[in-house]
């Protein structure tokens, strides 16, 4: 069946996009996807596979193409992954040897600057049921520490393959996994939580992105850049991990007496963002800034920021913390220095008890 005719029956996580001229739910962010109760002894999905071309460095090689990785997960197990390198495909995600009724959730496992992702349809050889989610929602807004750059490649690897990035098992997923929460992420390697006053190279910036849908694929295949509809899709706790990618252009520039005013200007960037998410999100929504664990150059200044938006409006659902840096003797690293499976479980314990304590209990930030 064609995924828009089964679309009452599904609950559909994160931001997700249909597009009707290729008839395929676009699920590009780490961790988007639909969730849908099967009875039978198995799950094709037809999926519309895309590769992303990210740009090499100056005088390094032009890396390959990467192509987008699907998983499928019953309760809190990912028991299927694939890399899917056509542009059309069928996949059987799950099969039995005896007819079951199961709950299933088709996710993105790698991030969305690294390829495309849409299901146009699903099969089975019994029927379809509603497969509801009520838990509350929590979003994470990151780079690539939060999409799992590399973090389950060998330690250190200098290439980066989306088939060695597991968002499932990110400290995002695995602290709302923790705590009962539905996850929602817009994350993006390399990216900025601002425009650097002085850029080394150019930067996306989630100061432009974070209230649309999904800028990528609209900018990839010339589609309208629609808003989020946040009243919709209401997140109890929105997580903020940026701030490292804002820090490089900083540390590096040429001139170090435009180091004050370049981090004067990430001040007063980043101060407005966090007000974009407030609004975005409305005053119920708990907001906790966060960085780490492989920079903690500005965090200094997020400190700042969040008690200055606590003084100037009584704001009370807002807070930080730093995760622990990366211990390279217990931990190794993943991919081109960044967190290892071993750091994201260690920071996803942080996470979780952060929230329990703060946002869930009776103590105060």
């Amino acid at each position: 069946m064609l995924v828009k005719e089964l679309m009452p029956l599904m609950t559909v996580h994160g931001r997700t996009v249909y597009d009707e001229e290729k008839e395929a739910l676009f699920c590009n962010w780490s961790l988007s996807g639909l969730s849908i109760g099967v009875k039978g002894t198995y799950l094709k999905v037809k999926v519309l596979a895309d590769s992303d071309q990210i740009p090499g460095m100056p005088g390094m090689p032009q890396p390959p193409a990467d192509w987008p990785c699907i998983g499928c997960a019953e309760g809190d197990e990912l028991f299927y992954r694939h890399e899917c390198r056509e542009n059309e495909e069928t996949l059987t995600v799950w099969q039995s040897e005896e007819e079951k009724e199961i709950k299933l959730r088709l996710v993105k496992v790698s991030e969305n600057a690294r390829g495309k992702l849409g299901i146009v349809g699903l099969e089975t050889d019994g029927e379809f049921f509603r497969a509801a989610d009520d838990r509350p929602r929590m979003e994470i807004i990151g780079d690539s520490i939060t999409c799992g750059f590399g973090n389950e490649a060998p330690n250190n690897a200098f290439e980066f393959k989306t088939g060695e990035e597991n968002g499932w098992m990110t400290y995002g997923a695995l602290a709302a996994r923790a705590l009962g929460y539905d996850l929602s992420m817009i994350c993006e390697s390399g990216i900025a939580a601002t425009k650097p006053e002085h850029p080394l190279f150019p930067m996306h910036a989630m100061e432009d992105i974070y209230t649309k849908t999904d800028e990528p694929y609209a900018v990839k295949y010339g589609k309208e850049n629609t808003e989020w509809d946040f009243e919709k899709h209401h997140n109890d706790i929105v997580v903020i991990n940026l701030g490292t990618n804002d820090t490089t252009p900083i540390r590096f520039y040429r001139d170090f007496r435009d180091i004050d005013p370049m981090n004067d200007w990430f001040h007063a960037r980043f101060k407005e963002f966090v007000k974009m998410v407030r609004k975005a999100n409305g005053p119920d929504t708990f907001i906790c800034c966060t960085m780490g664990p492989m920079e903690h150059y500005v965090y200094h200044h997020i400190k700042e920021i969040v008690e200055e938006i606590k003084e100037e409006t009584s704001d009370q659902k807002i807070c930080c913390f730093a995760y622990i840096p990366i211990n390279v003797m217990t931990e190794g690293y993943g991919a081109a220095g960044h967190p290892s499976a071993k750091t994201h479980l260690r920071m996803g314990n942080e996470l979780a008890n952060y929230i329990r304590k703060y946002v869930l209990g009776e103590e105060t930030c």
